[in-house]
């Protein structure tokens, strides 16, 4: 490490006053790493903050500090008794803790959140490479006393577990003076504990990674969060998406009510393909919400590629190793199931488009209909005709919704489609 004077690029005192950003004190001594862009703070032996900034400023990261070196600030300590102290170099720096606020500017987005919470106090997208001082010009200018006491009670938080249950309303910052809405139409984790659910495969639902849910935003944008579910009920909705629990567990979007979903209200993601599971790799299915349906490949592999032809993966080549045909199914899973739609987020898929919506004053095409936003896959329109032929094999109707589809197969299993 070794002393420096000043950064190549820094927030003000005043600019971190707007951001919940601890100040820097005149005793603080500022150092760095010899050919690397990262930055500490050292308040005595202890270092306050760390800062990472790109090259010509491409971007500006600053994170708040509790980290404490003895031995000249040659020895990192650990952060618990069963920790053992470290050489504090670079490498070190990489094992710092996280907590408390941090912020984030680069040329396409600007996070200010808090570590403890996990939680944003703010996120965008910045469409286009915005200099950080000059986003910060506009935040200032933009910023009231309220805005002012909010962030200090959101840097004073502490940390929530929210419960949240299907059929739930929520709503979600969009910028920093909207709030869009959506709810969450199925709870995957608690369906994956029924009886009803590990009777079958699922594999549409079962291959969803972490803790996922389905959620449908709503087209409605407000200057509130405060509205009456049964007007969000009657809006439009844009295609349901899978995404972590982790915004909704930590309180990162607002429940705001409550009621019972139905199927008449939503339309499921739809997964066609061929099992990923190298115990079962015959097997073709069908997820529809809770409709699934199954067969074999030598029965129908319609739109789906077996693998048997798409030359080995490169490191195959290079380890010379031979690799099955499901291996090679399976290492070139994105040329083949091109209707398996089981992908995941973290976080609301439309959200950039709603920011592009508000910024440039378009809300009103959310509501008006001139706004065209179809689903992927076998949702899409263009898709029809094959959705009409996999469905038809499955004994399904393509043009019949969800709802009446669901009913038909419930009445023919009876209490086997209970949840």
């Amino acid at each position: 490490m070794e002393k420096i004077t000043a950064l190549p690029l820094s927030l003000t005192n005043e600019e971190r006053k707007y951001l919940g950003l601890t100040p820097v004190e005149d005793d603080w001594d500022l150092v760095t790493f010899p050919g690397r862009r990262v930055y500490l703070y050292f308040d005595g032996d202890i270092i306050r903050k760390y800062i990472e900034i790109g090259v010509e400023g491409c971007y500006y990261v600053e994170r708040e500090l509790l980290e404490r070196t003895e031995q000249g600030r040659t020895v990192l300590l650990p952060k618990t008794k069963r920790g053992k102290p470290r050489k504090m170099n670079f490498s070190a720096t990489q094992s710092f803790g996280r907590k408390g606020m941090y912020f984030e500017h680069d040329s396409s987005s600007t996070y200010i959140g808090n570590y403890t919470t996990n939680t944003y106090f703010h996120r965008q997208n910045n469409g286009r490479k915005v200099p950080l001082h000059e986003w910060m010009a506009r935040w200032m200018a933009d910023t009231t006393e309220a805005d002012l006491e909010e962030l200090e009670r959101f840097k004073t938080a502490t940390r929530r577990h929210v419960k949240y249950r299907e059929g739930d309303f929520f709503a979600f910052k969009i910028g920093r003076r909207h709030w869009g809405f959506g709810r969450i139409v199925l709870d995957i984790v608690a369906l994956r504990k029924t009886e009803w659910f590990n009777k079958r495969h699922n594999y549409g639902l079962r291959n969803l990674m972490c803790t996922p849910l389905y959620i449908m935003v709503y087209r409605k944008v407000s200057d509130t969060c405060v509205v009456p579910i049964e007007e969000l009920a009657s809006c439009d909705t844009f295609p349901v998406q899978a995404i972590m629990d982790n915004d909704f567990y930590y309180g990162e979007y607002k429940i705001i009510g409550h009621k019972s979903v139905s199927p008449e209200e939503w339309e499921p993601i739809i997964s066609y393909g061929r099992s990923i599971s190298s115990f079962d790799p015959d097997t073709v299915y069908l997820q529809y919400g809770l409709i699934y349906k199954e067969t074999t490949m030598d029965k129908y592999d319609k739109y789906i590629t077996d693998g048997t032809e798409i030359t080995p993966p490169l490191v195959s080549k290079l380890l010379h190793i031979e690799m099955s045909e499901h291996e090679q199914f399976l290492m070139n899973s994105e040329h083949v199931n091109p209707f398996r739609d089981e992908g995941i987020t973290g976080g609301i898929d439309v959200l950039p488009l709603l920011e592009h919506l508000v910024a440039t004053n378009r809300v009103n095409e959310l509501e008006d209909g001139s706004l065209k936003y179809d689903g992927k896959g076998l949702r899409a329109p263009e898709n029809l005709p094959i959705k009409r032929e996999i469905f038809a094999y499955f004994g399904l109707d393509a043009d019949k919704s969800y709802a009446e589809n669901l009913k038909r197969e419930m009445e023919k299993e009876g209490n086997g489609m209970a949840r």
